[in-house]
C-alpha cells in the first residue's frame, strides 16, 4: 500500500494496534505531515512523517512492526522511539512517542 498524506491525515487521532513481543499495543496516530522535498526528483514520493503515541510503561525498540487499523488493514512500518514533540499535543502528554518516516 502506498501511504500518502491524503490517505493518512484523516486518521490522525485514531488507534493502530501494533503487534509486539510484549503483545498487542495500542498506538494513537497524533501527527502526519509531509517533509520538505529538498531537491528530491519528481519521480520520488514526497517524504512523509507520522508520530504515534503509546503507553508510557512500555518502550518499543526500533524495528519493523505490523500495525492493524480498521480502515487500512495491516501495515508493516518501521518505528523508532522519540521524545514527544514540543509543544506536546494533549494526546502525547505522558505517553511514549514513536516516529515513522516514509520516503
Amino acid at each position: 500500500m502506498n501511504i500518502t498524506l491524503e490517505l493518512i491525515a484523516p486518521l490522525v487521532d485514531s488507534v493502530f494496534m501494533a503487534h509486539t513481543a510484549a503483545g498487542v499495543v495500542a498506538l494513537t496516530l497524533t501527527e502526519a505531515k509531509e517533509l520538505p522535498r529538498r531537491g528530491l526528483p519528481e519521480q520520488f514520493r514526497t517524504p512523509l512523517s507520522m508520530i504515534f503515541a503509546g503507553p508510557p510503561e512500555l518502550v518499543l525498540m526500533d524495528g519493523n512492526y505490523t500495525l492493524d487499523h480498521e480502515q487500512l488493514g495491516q501495515l508493516e512500518l518501521y518505528l523508532w522511539p522519540i521524545s514527544a514533540p514540543l509543544p506536546a499535543r494533549p494526546s502525547e502528554v505522558g505517553k511514549q512517542c514513536y516516529q515513522v518516516s516514509l520516503s
